[in-house]
Formats: C-alpha cells, sequence, structure tokens
C-alpha cells in the first residue's frame, strides 16, 4: 500500500516597479508594494500519481492564457497539464501579468507592454521562479497526515447582488446595505493542513468565498486581506507555507471596497483568526486515495441580438454618456450601477468597452459571420482521501458553491474557484432574469475571451449535474 507523500513551497512573485511603466513593466499606476505578492506550490505524490498545484496572489488570466503557464510548468517537471492546478485569489491590487490582453485588478486598469523587452524579461523570470518552485516542492515530498478543519466568518463578507423592489439588481458597495438584499453568502472557512510523521508541520491549504476587492484601482501591489489572512494561519503552523483557495465568490465582496491598506489588513484580521482558531481543533482524515478527473463541459450563451437590439443597447450607451456631460455624478445605465467615486472618464471607458461589443455585434450580425452557440467551461476534481477539491475557472455565484457542498458524497469538500483561470461570472436562472453586472454587462465587453454572448438559463444545472458525474467517479476510486 501507498502512502500520500507531500512537498510543500512557499515564494515570492512581488513585481519589479518599472520608474517609468510601473508593476511589471505593464501597469503605469501602480508604483508602490504595500504587501509582497506570494504564492505557494503543493505537490501531491500517490505512489507515482502527482499534482502539482499553485496559489498565487494574482488577479488570474483567461484560461486560455493561464493553460500556456500551466504547459509550461508541466513541460518543465514531466507532467500533463492537467495534473498543474493554477488558483489565483483574484486579489483586485494584482498588476497586469506580462503578455496578457487582460487588465489586472479591474476592468479599466491602464495596462499595455510599453517595453517589450523589460516585460518579457519580467515574464520569463516569473515563470522561471513557479517552475523552480515546482521541482523544489517535488525534492522536498515525504510521507505525510492530513488534517481537516472548518471555520466561520460571518462579519467580513456580504452578497453585493441586492435586490431592487422593481425587478433588476444592484450591485451593492456598502456592507450593511448588501445584509439586507438578504442574499446568500458563505461564511464556511475550509482547512486542510499536512503534517509529516513526526507530527511536524509542512503547510496548509485555505479556502473561503469572498473577493479581495478591498483596494481596486490603487497605486498598491497588494494581496488584499489575503495577506493578513494568511499570516495568521501560517502562525498557528509554525511558519509553514498556507495557501490560499477561492471559492465561489461571483457575487460576493468584502466589508470594505475601494478601502485603504488598513481596511484590507481589518478584514484579513478577522479571516485569520478565525481560521487559525479552526485550524487547531482540526481532525485528522484519510490522506488516499489521490485521484482527480477533468471534464470539458458546454455551456450554451443566449440566442444572437437582432439589429433592433443591437442598436437599442448602442444608443443607450451613448445617452449614458451624453448624460455625463451634464450630470458627472449619474451612475445608473443600462441596468448596472457604477461605483459613486468613479471619475467621469473611468465611467465613459467602461461604456466605451460595451459600445464596442455592441458595434462588433452589429458588424458581426451584417457580415452573417457565425458567432459561437456555446462555451466551453473545464471543470474538475481533486479527491485526497475524505478531500474534495471541486475545481472550476468560473466565477460561480456563491449560491452554486453550497449546493456542491450539499451533493458532494465526501466528509469535507472545498469549492475552488478562479482556478485554472478565470471564464467570468456564473448565476442560476433567477440570477440571470435579474440581470445586472455580473450576469448581462459583464459579458458585453471582450477582453476577457472576444465576442462572447451570455450565459444562457440552465447553466449552472449543466455544471451541477457535471460535478455530479465527478463525485460519483472519485468516491468510487
Amino acid at each position: 500500500m501507498t502512502e500520500l507523500c507531500v512537498g510543500i513551497v512557499g515564494f515570492d512573485i512581488t513585481p519589479e516597479i518599472h520608474p517609468e511603466y510601473g508593476a511589471w513593466g505593464t501597469t503605469p499606476q501602480m508604483t508602490e508594494v504595500d504587501k509582497p505578492l506570494l504564492a505557494r506550490c503543493i505537490v501531491l505524490d500517490d505512489g507515482g500519481y502527482r499534482i502539482v498545484w499553485f496559489g498565487s496572489d494574482l488577479c488570474g488570466n483567461p484560461v486560455h492564457e493561464t493553460d500556456l503557464m500551466r504547459d509550461e510548468v508541466a513541460e518543465a517537471v514531466g507532467m500533463p497539464r492537467q495534473q498543474v492546478i493554477w488558483s489565483t485569489s483574484q486579489t483586485h491590487s494584482s498588476p497586469t501579468i506580462p503578455g496578457s490582453g487582460v487588465p489586472g485588478g479591474s476592468s479599466i486598469t491602464t495596462c499595455g507592454t510599453y517595453s517589450t523587452e523589460y516585460c518579457d524579461a519580467q515574464l520569463r523570470n516569473l515563470m522561471v521562479a513557479y517552475q523552480e518552485a515546482a521541482r523544489e516542492a517535488i525534492e522536498r515530498l515525504q510521507p505525510a497526515n492530513v488534517f481537516v478543519g472548518k471555520g466561520h466568518c460571518d462579519s467580513m463578507s456580504y452578497n453585493t447582488r441586492f435586490p431592487m423592489p422593481g425587478g433588476g439588481v444592484k450591485f451593492s458597495r456598502n456592507y450593511a446595505e448588501g445584509l439586507q438584499g438578504g442574499k446568500y453568502f458563505d461564511p464556511t472557512i475550509g482547512l486542510v493542513r499536512f503534517e509529516d510523521k513526526q507530527g511536524h508541520p509542512l503547510g496548509a491549504i485555505f479556502n473561503f468565498c469572498c473577493h479581495p476587492a478591498t483596494m481596486i484601482n490603487d497605486v498598491m501591489v497588494s494581496p488584499d486581506w489575503v495577506g493578513t489572512a494568511r499570516e495568521h494561519i501560517e502562525e498557528v503552523i509554525a511558519g509553514a507555507p498556507a495557501m490560499y483557495v477561492q471559492g465561489f465568490c461571483g457575487d460576493v465582496n468584502c466589508y470594505h471596497i475601494f478601502g485603504t491598506p488598513a481596511q484590507a489588513r481589518h478584514n484579513g484580521d478577522k479571516l485569520g483568526k478565525a481560521a487559525a482558531q479552526a485550524m487547531a481543533l482540526s481532525i485528522p482524515a484519510r490522506s488516499l486515495p489521490l485521484r482527480s478527473s477533468w471534464k470539458t463541459i458546454d455551456l450554451a450563451c443566449r440566442p444572437m441580438y437582432s439589429r433592433a437590439e443591437i442598436q437599442q443597447n448602442i444608443d443607450r450607451r451613448e445617452s449614458f454618456i451624453e448624460d455625463l456631460r451634464h450630470n458627472p455624478g449619474a451612475t445608473w445605465f443600462c441596468g448596472i450601477n457604477f461605483p459613486e467615486n468613479y471619475p467621469v472618464e473611468d465611467k465613459i471607458k467602461g461604456v466605451s468597452l460595451q459600445i464596442d461589443y455592441f458595434k462588433e455585434a452589429l458588424r458581426l450580425l451584417e457580415a452573417d459571420e457565425p458567432v459561437r452557440t456555446t462555451l466551453q467551461l473545464p471543470i474538475g476534481g481533486i479527491r485526497i482521501g475524505d478531500v474534495m477539491a471541486a475545481i472550476s475557472p468560473g466565477e460561480n455565484f456563491t449560491q452554486t458553491g453550497r449546493q456542491l457542498r450539499e451533493r458532494s458524497p465526501f466528509v469535507h469538500t472545498l469549492v475552488c474557484g478562479d482556478t485554472n483561470g478565470l471564464f467570468g461570472y456564473i448565476g442560476d436562472d433567477r440570477e440571470i432574469d435579474r440581470g445586472g453586472y455580473e450576469t448581462d454587462s459583464f459579458w458585453t465587453i471582450m477582453f476577457v475571451d472576444g465576442f462572447r454572448l451570455p450565459l444562457a438559463k440552465g447553466t449552472v444545472t449543466r455544471i451541477l449535474n457535471a460535478f455530479d458525474g465527478i463525485f460519483r467517479e472519485l468516491a468510487a476510486a
């Protein structure tokens, strides 16, 4: 009979600050470091079957870009891509990864490649750091025991999708207001701890559902509240590395948005203290078998817009831009609300991205060019004995994560979003009917994955059913 072997490495991925072009030479507005960006690599091995799992203080990249980074690591350590897992916290204080076409912490972050030579070198250094960490973690592999626990923190997050009395939804950026909406948010902290056979800590995983978005469009690079929470957890495991894995947080945010480093630390204190307390009460769990299962599922999109719908969407957005000239404080347009503190130029940028989308829709319609009627979502599961990690690149809504836990046959289930890339927001049928930013407006931008139609109703049912199959397969392993 084999034993689970574990090797864990922590490493620093804090970007260099270019004197003219900011962090990594891609993000001019980011010129300071509040807290270092860190990454963790956990290697799990069961008789030669191996998983390399990274958790990083990064906003994240689209699936196709993330696959390229996974490919590099997979080739370096001689493994298939499927067994290299790439989780990101989605901190909104991460700069743009060199070579990416997607901004770092928000859709209006100024980004670009201002010095190709500098940016290429930064990207190479970053990828070498991941490859070296994977090799080192493999070298550290040793027999390990697994402990599991659950913490509870309901005072630093809330559901941002506030239902409006006349229908629709408001993106609430106020904690007290958000709580009045009565929408579900997940207070569960999932914890997995690894020890060597002598009882010495090797490291841990902590899993929670909440955007690290205290600091948005800030000049400071930061892991946000994740960094402070991690410090509390690592203190109780004798300084061993703790890896954060984001939950299904598409509709959940932290207590402060557009806040300060001090407020990010305050949020992190709340979560970290609750997690540290629960970590001390974690209990032994079976560590074998180690297995994974992967599926790519087709998700249906809404029908292509008609010419009249396209023109109406363009007209309404252009009208909002005109209104801003007379009323700079305007925030509502086309069923969504901008932050009250956004400068007019940032509002215009945000609306212009959507106008570009609908102009492209009109071009496609007039040219009779085909558009995608389905989008592919790669999902999977990793079984570590009694522990299941349900993995999705989607920003699934938190209610979907709750349903996954209820349907899982495993004693302990981690719900892992923002993993193996960023796909986009995924809401259930009721939320699709409500519209709003996540289920409608977000999809009318093209920098994530080109022209995509919003997801159709029935999406969450399709995802849950696919996970049911993954659970059954891994439960029978």
